[in-house]
């Protein structure tokens, strides 16, 4: 039986300073005069009627459900799980989050109900996670990564030093600068002083969340060119291209600071470039978007599914929204889609 479940929530998000070309992730936070609110379109939650099977691996002796997953996310769980539960008398959590890299062999293992994760599952926690489950887990975006210098998970951004005059790039133009097909700033169409110079690529380390991201988004059958060279932090990554006027790297979008850009993207040749701000974001717009996702179960189970369908509500999005590192929440026809999938 449906009974609906109201939570009202004030979230805030403005859009990043400056115009298009020349925006800057880091200079200002989702938060002020511009504020995009929740998708007035995004469903109101109406609880479906669950019961825990209480011989699964995940409830503890005190009949609490564990979840494992990304740090990150505590504070958005927090609120997530306790309005849940809320509606769901017959349902307490206990939270276990060390960070994202602990999630997949906890879901594997069916010691955590659902697994919140600041990454997609790399090839490698995939593969073990086949090994132990015997199955794939279904992942579901409920959020968009954050511009808030406070968050660990932001969109990838493709930065130049702030003096080079380049302002748009498309996916397959970043592609063959990082799998090192592009040798002269002429091969991405600058002319004059610029074309016979030089391009220095830098990126995150082969193997690393946005290094494996970028692969899959822009060249999933290539790997990263010799001639690149790979950190581990995008914080570093971008101190290294502010010192280098030729240098082109990808990195978090968060962590720009005044002495890079980030260079405008278009997802096909005569598309609209777009840089990474939170109105581009929210409406699925910036091509080098990333996710806060949840990872179930497959079979899903039906707390999993309840779980996410709150997830995706309005008071769903609400709390992810509020939450201090700046996420942004989905639009109504991203929840639909991202809802479609355990339904």
């Amino acid at each position: 039986m449906k009974h609906k479940f109201c939570i009202r929530a004030v979230v805030l998000c403005a859009l990043l300073g400056g115009a298009a070309q020349a925006a800057q992730p880091s200079d200002v936070a989702c938060a002020g005069a511009r504020a995009a609110s929740i998708d007035p379109a995004l469903p109101g939650y109406e609880p479906l009627a669950i019961e825990l099977a209480r011989e699964e691996r995940y409830i503890g002796p005190d009949g609490a459900v564990m979840v494992v997953g990304y740090n990150d996310m505590r504070e958005m769980m927090e609120s997530l799980t306790s309005q849940f539960s809320a509606a769901h008398r017959n349902v307490r959590f206990k939270l276990d989050l060390p960070g994202t890299r602990f999630a997949p062999a906890a879901l594997a293992r069916g010691v955590s109900a659902f697994a919140p994760m600041g990454a997609l599952f790399t090839p490698q926690q995939l593969e073990e996670y086949r090994t132990i489950a015997r199955s794939d887990p279904l992942a579901v975006r409920i959020a968009h990564a954050s511009l808030d210098a406070r968050a660990l998970s932001g969109p990838l951004a493709i930065f130049v030093h702030r003096d080079n005059p380049i302002r748009s790039l498309t996916l397959a133009q970043v592609a063959k600068v990082f799998a090192g097909d592009v040798t002269r700033w002429s091969d991405l169409g600058l002319g004059g002083a610029w074309a016979g110079r030089g391009v220095n690529a830098y990126g995150m380390k082969p193997g690393t969340a946005l290094a494996f991201e970028l692969q899959q988004r822009v060249m999933p059958r290539r790997d990263f060119g010799a001639r690149m060279v790979g950190v581990l932090q995008s914080a570093e990554l971008v101190e290294k291209v502010a010192s280098d006027p030729l240098a082109i790297g990808f990195a978090a979008a968060m962590r720009a600071t005044p002495d890079v850009r980030a260079v405008a993207i278009a997802a096909i040749e005569g598309a609209e470039a777009v840089t990474p701000t939170c109105e581009d974001i929210i409406a699925s717009r910036y091509p080098l978007d990333r996710h806060l996702l949840i990872y179930v179960p497959w079979p899903v189970t039906p707390l999993a599914r309840e779980f996410v369908r709150f997830a995706l509500s309005r008071e769903g999005q609400e709390a992810i929204a509020a939450s201090p590192q700046g996420y942004l929440p989905l639009s109504a026809k991203d929840a639909a889609a991202e809802r479609a999938k355990v339904e």
